[in-house]
């Protein structure tokens, strides 16, 4: 049995390995705009499929998590099966404000993910208090995308493949129970908490990858009465960070020109495209218009029916096909522009068989936030995108840190304006200025099912 499972490890790790390295790429691919031509989104006759992956380093609008959280139980919490020593302590460690650690976790527990959403059967509804179990008694690891993520465009990014999982996710936690490794998540649109034991998984391969991490002190408000008053899954740390100094300038303030190589990344001909100066910048094809203004923000809108930008062809269901769709063209017009930011899924809202896609800016995975709006949105329709309006922003270090007010005085003064019950959590501010620093904001959060 010691030895199957290993050799079921170091095929997982095989399997993690060709995922990464497709997704890296696919990145690359991307970068020099081979991985979906914008003439090809624009015209039928050159349709893409959707393709599964497992978003590598640099992928924008990717499903990689900001936040994640290993926890290792001590003593009798460790499952049979594994291989940990026995600790005297648990160990909890939080991983936040630091992009590239992110990535190289997620991409260890990668394989055991796919594999855990790919199994048959039907999420069970649990409690808060077995939300909460798997969290800290249970050797776990946790992941906050900072979105809410269709399921099935999570999976489609994963793997390419189907899932028994429904609604939208934001955070997900792979937790070992005996010799499997179960799935738990909270489905954002009713605040619903679920369970999914797909039985593919093993406790020893996450075990393995887990091991590593020592502790830093990370806790959740649930577990102290000091912050009680806050969402319950608030992440937070015994002490606060220092967080870098961006400078921040728009990428496309060279008027026409700078639309001129808009409208030529979006795919339409030069020669049949008019331009002329209003208040902004504004090119018409056909019946389709783009406009620039001097702020750096481009919104384009379709003329007729006929209009607009086609959704990817393929296998996959439609919402997860405009989402990617949205995504490539985030990444075509925003990725190359926006110097040291990366791009997030936050939003997906389907209405009457309208589409609307939101992403966000991060920075370091501290997400950006704006006055209004967000960095991109989408809106689609009858399988076109018919609107949609990017900020084109571009960040870089300014090699400078800033200090962040401690949680308990940042806590005091939410409390002060009557917060209470809201995700405290850190994140750059850009009102349109030259830089940014990071401070807390508060996020409205909804309790699920008991």
């Amino acid at each position: 049995m010691k030895q199957e499972r290993k050799h079921r490890a170091i095929e997982l790790c095989k399997d993690a390995l060709i995922l990464l390295l497709t997704g890296s790429a696919l990145w690359l691919a991307a970068q020099t705009q081979l991985l979906a031509p914008l003439n090809g989104l624009l015209h039928e006759d050159r349709p893409q499929a959707v393709t599964g992956q497992v978003q590598g380093s640099g992928q924008t609008g990717s499903a990689i998590p900001l936040t994640m959280v290993v926890n290792l139980p001590g003593g009798e919490g460790m499952p049979e099966g594994t291989e940990l020593p026995s600790q005297r302590e648990s160990i909890r460690m939080g991983i936040a404000h630091d992009q590239a650690s992110c990535q190289n976790l997620f991409q260890q527990v990668a394989g055991v993910l796919v594999e855990s959403m790919s199994g048959a059967g039907a999420p069970e509804v649990i409690s808060r208090e077995q939300w909460e179990e798997a969290l800290t008694q249970k050797l776990s690891v946790y992941m906050d995308f900072q979105g809410e993520l269709p399921a099935s465009v999570l999976a489609a990014w994963l793997s390419g493949g189907d899932t028994q999982l429904q609604g939208n996710i934001r955070c997900m936690v792979l937790a070992a129970e005996e010799e499997a490794v179960v799935l738990y998540y909270r489905d954002e649109t009713d605040g619903t908490y679920y369970r999914f034991q797909s039985g593919m998984g093993e406790a020893d391969v996450l075990s393995e990858v887990l091991s590593t991490y020592t502790e830093n002190g990370a806790f959740y408000a649930f577990e102290s009465e000091e912050y009680s008053t806050l969402a319950p899954d608030t992440l937070l740390f015994p002490s606060s960070p220092s967080l870098g100094v961006y400078t921040v300038s728009n990428p496309v303030n060279d008027g026409e020109d700078s639309l001129r190589a808009l409208v030529q990344d979006l795919g339409f001909s030069l020669n049949s495209t008019n331009f002329y100066p209003t208040d902004d910048w504004v090119a018409r094809s056909e019946d389709n218009s783009i406009r620039l203004s001097e702020r750096g923000t481009v919104e384009f809108t379709a003329g007729d029916d006929k209009g607009g930008l086609p959704v990817l062809a393929g296998s996959g269901d439609s919402v997860s096909r405009g989402v990617e769709t949205c995504r490539q063209l985030a990444a075509t017009l925003l990725g190359s522009r926006c110097g040291e930011a990366q791009l997030y899924l936050s939003a997906v809202r389907e209405t009457g068989g309208t589409l609307e896609v939101e992403f966000e800016y991060s920075l370091n995975g501290v997400p950006v936030c704006f006055e209004q709006g967000s960095a991109a949105s989408f809106v689609v329709s009858n399988g076109q995108i018919t609107q949609f309006t990017m900020r084109f922003r571009s960040y870089a270090s300014s090699g400078t840190t800033s200090a962040v007010m401690p949680p308990k005085q940042a806590l005091a003064a939410f409390s002060a304006l009557g917060l209470e019950g809201q995700e405290l959590m850190l994140t750059y501010s850009d009102n349109g200025g030259d830089t940014v620093t990071a401070g807390w904001s508060a996020r409205e959060w909804e309790a699920g099912e008991e």
